[in-house]
């Protein structure tokens, strides 16, 4: 067990989620803010989905992370 009170570590964790959700919504808007539709799919392809899946990766770790934190209690 860790020396930080569990409030601490669920107010990290929610904090981070919100983060990931936000660079989730920046990755749309750049990919959607390209000048021609082939330049949007390249984004999309070269981008946006890798990066989409490494950040829905992480955000399900943390989630995963907060509910193993509490189930502890």
């Amino acid at each position: 067990m860790t020396s930080l009170p569990p409030f601490f570590l669920t107010f990290l964790g929610v904090l981070f989620c919100f983060g990931d959700v936000a660079a989730l919504g920046f990755l749309l808007t750049w990919q959607e803010r390209a000048a021609t539709p082939s330049l949007r799919w390249r984004r999309l392809v070269r981008g946006v989905l890798p990066a989409t899946v490494v950040l829905l990766g992480l955000l399900l770790l943390a989630l995963t992370q907060l509910m193993l934190l509490w189930a502890r209690q």
